[in-house]
């Protein structure tokens, strides 16, 4: 048994006593305005359905559920999640894991079964790995210029990245990655630093064509020029991007064949019309049909008369741009755009630096799911799996972004 003074002293450890609720509507406005908008388009997408049975009706549901959760997170002390950070992740590798020991769902191992619950592991796993990095940047003093403090937090988010590609889940393990350049830059690292963690990776993407990978090499060559690193360091960062260029090829033959078909739908759409390139022709002909200001509220032909697939997900946007066109596109970017300043503005305003980072995570993360499913809407980026935040319907997605602002508002209120 507890006695009551421990119960008490765990009480205070865990929630803010007394407690408070301070909402920065700065912050929560533009994520109702977006969930007002994804409702739109749901009742759009699923107005022939029964209503109680529409995808409309679930993100109802999910979106009431995340405004309790965010109320919920109010109360918490945000700190806990520095001092058990990596006890969290360390959970977070059990459990992703465990998922290899999972029944295949779709073709994928993403999901842990408990009973009739199911429950995907790298969805929290995004929050978690931001709340590492944070723990484990705003611990350290001297990092401008510490090569294994940079080597550390990508190691860091490139163990739980693998296993999430294992599942297999490129475009989780994608965002896993991307949200440690933004931080490393918060926090002073160098942007030279940074280009020659960036520069591999985009030399095995450049590599796989000859013309590409020699403009990549030109543009290392005329960076190196500019900055004037040493002779020695030169020549290692230009023989090391030459090598990653020749991983290429390994790279290709370990992707799994619904990847390699998506690469290939990407750099040619039109070698399969009818096939996997289906999606990103449909796609673009539904943003391009919309025009300025669109076909207006259900009247979108590409959307009803059901040629664009999963429009209820990854494909949302591309509804957006159908029916309410070009001005509604800017209507979305606008209410991201003021929501991401905001984060930002705040994380200025913050001296704690581990509150500090975990915005910036947050909003690098959210950035990152908002630009790689608005560019495979329109054909330039391939089609990865990712769907927009607050927009696309997605139950453990949509409770995830909405758990991210409920967290940095309570950042924001226990700091500011």
């Amino acid at each position: 048994m507890i006695s009551r003074t421990r119960y008490q002293v765990l009480i205070k450890k865990l929630f803010i006593i007394p407690p408070s609720l301070k909402l920065y509507w700065r912050i929560i406005l533009p994520v109702i305005f977006l969930c007002v908008v994804s409702l739109f388009l749901l009742k759009s997408t699923s107005n022939q359905a029964a209503f109680f049975n529409s995808t409309l009706f679930r993100q109802m549901i999910w979106i009431l559920a995340g405004a309790i959760g965010i109320v919920i997170i109010q109360y918490l002390r945000i700190q806990l999640f520095y001092e058990f950070g990596y006890f969290f992740y360390g959970f977070l590798i059990f459990l992703l894991i465990l998922t290899m020991f999972m029944p295949t769902i779709s073709g994928a191992k993403r999901w842990i079964m408990l009973g009739p619950i199911n429950f995907q592991p790298s969805e929290i796993g995004k929050i978690i790995v931001i709340f590492v990095l944070a723990k484990f940047l705003s611990d350290r003093r001297e990092i401008q210029n510490s090569w294994m403090v940079i080597l550390i937090s990508i190691t860091l988010a490139l163990v739980p990245a693998l296993l999430v590609f294992k599942q297999p889940d490129l475009g989780t393990a994608i965002v896993y990655l991307a949200v440690t350049i933004p931080m490393l830059y918060w926090v002073g690292v160098k942007p030279f630093y940074l280009f020659i963690v960036i520069a591999p990776i985009v030399s095995i993407l450049a590599a796989s064509n000859l013309i590409s990978f020699y403009i990549w090499i030109i543009i290392i060559l005329i960076t190196l020029f500019i900055i004037r690193p040493k002779l020695k360091y030169g020549i290692l960062i230009l023989v090391m991007n030459i090598s990653f260029g020749t991983l290429t090829s390994f790279i290709w033959s370990n992707l799994y064949p619904h990847q390699r078909e998506r690469v290939l739908t990407f750099l040619d759409p039109m070698k399969d019309p009818h096939g996997a390139g289906y999606q990103i022709i449909q796609s673009m002909t539904a943003i391009g049909s919309g025009g300025l200001t669109g076909k207006g509220f259900g009247l979108g032909t590409q959307t009803h008369l059901r040629f664009l697939p999963v429009r209820d997900t990854d494909f949302i946007l591309s509804v957006a741009g159908e029916e309410f066109g070009f001005l509604g596109i800017l209507l979305i970017l606008g209410l991201f755009l003021s929501l991401f300043f905001w984060m930002i503005t705040y994380a200025q305003k913050i001296t704690n630096k581990f509150a500090s980072l975990s915005i910036i995570g947050f909003a690098s993360l959210l950035f990152v799911h908002l630009f790689i499913n608005l560019s495979m809407t329109i054909g330039i980026f391939p089609v990865t799996g990712l769907p927009a935040p607050f927009i696309s319907y997605g139950g453990t997605f949509l409770l995830t972004c909405l758990c991210i602002i409920g967290i940095t508002n309570n950042i924001i209120s226990q700091n500011i």
